[in-house]
């Protein structure tokens, strides 16, 4: 067909638009949609996990490794066993087209006591072992996040807990993400990782220079057990923009925000299966409208135990023998 130059205008003026709307509404449709998975324990069935995630249509998974397990003789690094198995799930998630993401953490004994990095020593040390593990894991794993909860501790072998200071954090960050990504530039690497809708801690996070060393923020907005709306999707998701509100204004420009753990247990004094899988509906809908999010890792895949009274063993989409809570359903309705 002969194009008049109206039509040539028209069509160009419509390619152009549909280019607009894609770039507009790419975050949601790339958005990652995931789940923790324990593959390092000694009773992870990998079959069964492997079936699970294809039947919730995940994306992507987040699991960890360990740098004081893979560096037990300083300078040298390998994968024990249990271990040895992430990297084999990893390059098989990569075949399927899934996207995982490694939490790198914790402290190491032979840099450090006391479970933390608060030395120059050890900030080296843990940036050898990113820098490692990026090596052994480029072109298979796409996201990296640094240390898990650092803003309650987590990681400290202290009684009490000790909790490091954000400066400390900061300055472990840049130097683990300028390894990985002198490894792989192509690296996503995300890091905050806090809890606890800790704003002050975010806040203080803002005012370092971290914020340039990464490739956005990871947050966990758990509020179950708050009363009347705080322990809403809603709540969690109000929470997830005021951070990144806050970053963006520290940085200067809007910065991707990675959900890497929420949930709700579905323990006898938690919540209903039910209400677990609306809860989910609901947070999975406001992230996708999300103008920032970039992905959702749902903590977790399976129940961790067995004791219904024990809300960490009971925000699982999956009961430990592989059969979906009505929360996993809604999850692969989603992932559709």
């Amino acid at each position: 067909m002969v194009q008049t130059p109206r039509r040539k205008r028209f069509v160009q003026c419509s390619v152009l638009a549909i280019a607009l709307l894609a770039s507009l509404s790419g975050h949601a449709l790339d958005m990652e949609a995931g789940a923790a998975i324990h593959f390092a324990r000694h009773n992870a069935d990998l079959p069964m996990i492997t079936r699970l995630v294809k039947q919730a249509g995940l994306t992507s998974w987040r699991t960890s490794l360990v740098w004081a397990a893979i560096e037990r003789e300083k300078g040298h690094y390998a994968l024990p066993a249990r271990y040895a198995r992430v990297l084999e799930q990893a390059r098989e998630a990569q075949a399927r087209g899934q996207r995982p993401l490694l939490l790198l953490g914790y402290g190491n004994p032979l840099y450090e006591k006391g479970g933390l990095v608060t030395t120059e020593e050890a900030r080296q040390g843990f940036a050898h072992y990113a820098h490692w593990v990026a090596t052994q894991m480029k072109g298979v794993v796409r996201y990296y996040e640094i240390w898990n909860e650092w803003d309650v501790g987590f990681g400290s072998t202290t009684q009490p807990r000790s909790i490091g200071s954000v400066r400390d954090y900061a300055a472990l960050v840049r130097a683990a993400a300028a390894a990985i990504h002198q490894v792989d530039p192509d690296a996503i690497v995300i890091a905050g990782g806090a809890t606890n809708e800790d704003s002050h801690w975010f806040e203080a996070f803002a005012r370092t220079d971290a914020l340039s060393a990464i490739n956005g923020v990871s947050i966990h907005p758990y509020n179950y057990g708050k009363p009347s709306w705080g322990h809403t999707p809603d709540a969690a998701m109000a929470w997830v923009d005021q951070v990144e509100r806050m970053m963006a204004k520290a940085s200067g420009h809007p910065v991707d925000m990675y959900v890497t753990e929420i949930g709700w247990p579905t323990s006898t004094r938690g919540y209903s299966e039910d209400a677990v899988a609306e809860y989910l509906t609901r947070f999975m809908e406001l992230a996708k409208a999300s103008k920032q999010v970039r992905g959702v890792w749902w903590y977790d895949l399976i129940d961790d135990g067995s004791d219904p009274d024990n809300r960490e063993h009971r925000f699982g989409l999956f009961r430990q023998n592989g059969e979906p809570k009505p929360a996993a359903l809604r999850m692969a309705e989603f992932n559709r």
